[in-house]
């Protein structure tokens, strides 16, 4: 009987193990595809109805917004594009008022800002975010998060080298 009890506490320990590694295996990926998520509609897919069910961060439901937002892209119905939009958007912000220091969660608006078209009216906070994160990138401590989001800005040619340089450090 003491045997069993044993075996089972141990198999809880490893699905509860597995449940967390698979729950950072997915963050990782939603960051990884967050580059293309406005543009392959089958991954944006996948990773919102994920989010929705499963987000629980303020990160994880940053990433739930702007995943809102892509969707726009992919609905062809105008009056639903804008619902996305404006529902997105409506999350990030008040996401990023009660995390204002979250770099990962101003990264995401900042990119987001800086390839909305203009007309949407959504640009207010470009050079803002661009400069947090220049100051403050390099305090996360998650190393692959962080290497992501550097490459990621290296590659959308907002930062000129000086600022690169600070954004690396």
């Amino acid at each position: 009987m003491m045997r069993k009890c044993l075996y089972i506490t141990i198999l809880q320990v490893i699905l509860l193990t597995g449940l967390s590694v698979a729950q950072n295996l997915r963050i990782t990926e939603i960051r990884k595809d967050f580059k293309v998520g406005h543009k392959d509609e089958d991954k944006c897919k996948r990773h919102l109805e994920a989010l929705e069910k499963h987000a629980d961060s303020p990160v994880e439901r940053g990433y739930e917004a702007a995943y809102h937002m892509f969707m726009a892209k992919h609905s062809g119905n105008p009056l639903k594009k804008m619902s996305y939009f404006k529902d997105g958007k409506k999350r990030l912000d008040k996401e990023i008022a009660a995390n204002p220091s979250n770099v990962e969660l101003r990264y995401i608006r900042l990119l987001i800002q800086f390839y909305t078209p203009s007309y949407l009216g959504y640009r207010d906070n470009i050079e803002e975010d661009k400069d947090f994160l220049m100051n403050n990138l390099y305090k996360i401590n998650d190393r692959e998060a962080k290497q992501i989001i550097y490459t990621y800005l290296k590659g959308a040619k907002m930062y000129s080298e000086q600022e690169l340089a600070l954004l690396g450090r």
